[in-house]
């Protein structure tokens, strides 16, 4: 399936401002696959139809997933909105002809709202570009937009930072993945700075 019919399907499928969503995702994600280049092919289709599970509404997801033999965990029983990226590769496979072993695809679409721990460059693309699109206009996107054409990497724990700040203050869950994401980032980067400022031995 061409891109340009995964767009059509996808206008069929989603409300418009969701579809309008995932456009400008697409089109921000290309930006940062150019800007690092990325597997263009790859972050096209993940960034497209990143959202293609929001044609089932949050109130059904839970039995809808349970109805396609989806693991549902106890984080996403509790905020069902969570499982559109699990319902997302379902989709991506069965509606819009994703291949079962295009892993860098599928994982992009799957993490996309959590993030998780060794995620791939196409991962990594899909999941800023889905925070940092045009029409986000939160406390801090600004920064987030700099940070994510600056590094990946500091783009990601940026996000994860202001992500469970908010889910704390608004006594929401926070996923294992996030946590997992959270941990190797920041660790790497506390090894990194470390290794920077130890004192040289003298002779």
């Amino acid at each position: 399936m061409t891109i340009e019919e995964m767009r059509a399907l996808l206008q069929q499928s989603l409300k418009p401002k969701r579809y309008e969503h995932s456009v400008r995702v697409y089109e921000t994600a290309l930006e940062m696959a150019e800007h690092y280049h990325a597997d263009v092919k790859k972050v096209a289709v993940a960034s497209l139809i990143h959202d293609c599970g929001r044609q089932i509404s949050k109130e059904d997801s839970v039995a809808k997933a349970k109805e396609l033999g989806i693991p549902v965990d106890p984080v996403e029983e509790a905020q069902p909105i969570l499982l559109h990226a699990k319902l997302g590769v379902y989709y991506a496979i069965r509606k819009y002809g994703v291949s079962p072993d295009d892993r860098e695809v599928l994982d992009a679409i799957r993490y996309h709202s959590t993030g998780t721990a060794d995620m791939t460059q196409t991962a990594k693309i899909v999941f800023l570009a889905d925070l940092i699109e045009p029409g986000r206009d939160f406390e801090g996107v600004e920064a987030l937009r700099e940070a994510s054409f600056q590094d990946l990497d500091k783009g990601m724990l940026l996000s994860y930072d202001n992500t469970i700040r908010y889910l704390l203050e608004d006594g929401l869950l926070i996923h294992p993945d996030a946590i997992a994401g959270y941990n190797q980032l920041a660790a790497k980067t506390k090894t990194a700075r470390s290794k920077k400022e130890k004192p040289k031995k003298k002779n």
